[in-house]
């Protein structure tokens, strides 16, 4: 149920310059020169133009994964106009720009905790709000046509945010007849080598002792029918980092490395090595996930209202 046609438009990054910075300093602390919240449990990442570079290499591995912007059976009311999609945890609001330019007479709104999306200069269908989702949605029941989430859940720890909350959120101001969608990686990786097993199984450590659900992924399908949510879809992509991917197995790897790098203090906490082992064991990884053809899955979940 996929929609080829929503791959049209990659974002130009001069025109559309991404940039940070409305939240109060008195919000953020720096560890090893990295800008993070002070409350980690709202985002364990940081809020940086590092962040920002490791958000644009993610959202490019998602597009050339799945080839397309999303799996729901939206495309003929965002090509007729006047469509409402709210895009949760936007990120540096690549995704959103890509829809609003394929989908030039809808409307589009990005929101997230941080204000890594560009402050000024972005089409005018596309509104961007700096959003804590854990005070609920400032939005108006059933007024969005298409809800977007993205590596959100899989981050968001329940001491920040009530999932079952955030749901009954999401479904309220969504219109009856309209569809959510939500993609997430899989945490569990598919023939890992056992460096990545050390820095998956640290890195899980890591985000359980953060209260976060490591497999949340696999719960998804029952929360949504829990919550009332009907025609509910799920599609699943593999993704292998042997070298004949090319390109995906490029993007993959920078991704992964950039995120434990950017926790290595973190990580360090949960295991017995010291920094120069972390460093070494992170350049095997490197050159064993291209050995092994270690992967990973990638899950599109949608749904609609009643």
């Amino acid at each position: 149920m996929g929609n080829t046609p929503s791959y049209q438009f990659k974002l130009n990054r001069t025109k559309y310059p991404i940039s940070y910075g409305r939240n109060s300093n008195d919000s953020f602390k720096f560890i090893n020169g990295r800008k993070f919240l002070k409350d980690s449990d709202k985002y364990i990442l940081p809020s940086d133009e590092k962040e920002l570079d490791r958000l644009h290499v993610q959202h490019d591995l998602q597009i050339q994964i799945w080839n397309s912007h999303f799996s729901s059976p939206v495309e003929s009311i965002l090509k007729s106009g006047g469509a409402e999609v709210l895009d949760v945890g936007c990120g540096s609001g690549n995704w959103l720009l890509e829809m609003a330019t394929n989908y030039p007479s809808s409307n589009f709104t990005g929101i997230d905790i941080l204000p890594l999306y560009p402050l000024d200069t972005h089409p005018l269908n596309v509104i961007f709000e700096s959003v804590d989702v854990s005070a609920g949605l400032p939005f108006p029941d059933n007024h969005f046509d298409f809800i977007h989430l993205k590596c959100l859940l899989s981050t968001m720890s329940e001491k920040y945010c009530n999932m079952k909350t955030l749901y009954n959120e999401l479904i309220r101001v969504l219109k009856p007849g309209g569809w959510i969608e939500i993609m997430e990686h899989d945490n569990e990786k598919i023939n890992p080598s056992p460096t990545m097993k050390f820095f998956c199984s640290s890195y899980q450590a890591l985000l359980r002792q953060r209260g976060i659900n490591v497999y949340l992924c696999r719960e998804i399908p029952k929360i949504l029918d829990r919550h009332g949510f009907i025609n509910i879809h799920n599609e699943e992509k593999i993704t292998y980092h042997g070298e004949k991917n090319g390109t995906i197995c490029e993007l993959s790897i920078k991704n992964i490395i950039s995120i434990f790098s950017t926790l290595k203090s973190s990580i360090l906490e949960f295991t017995s090595i010291n920094s120069e082992k972390f460093d070494n064991l992170l350049q095997d990884l490197i050159k064993e996930v291209t050995e092994c053809d270690s992967g990973f899955k990638t899950q599109r979940f949608f749904a609609q209202k009643p």
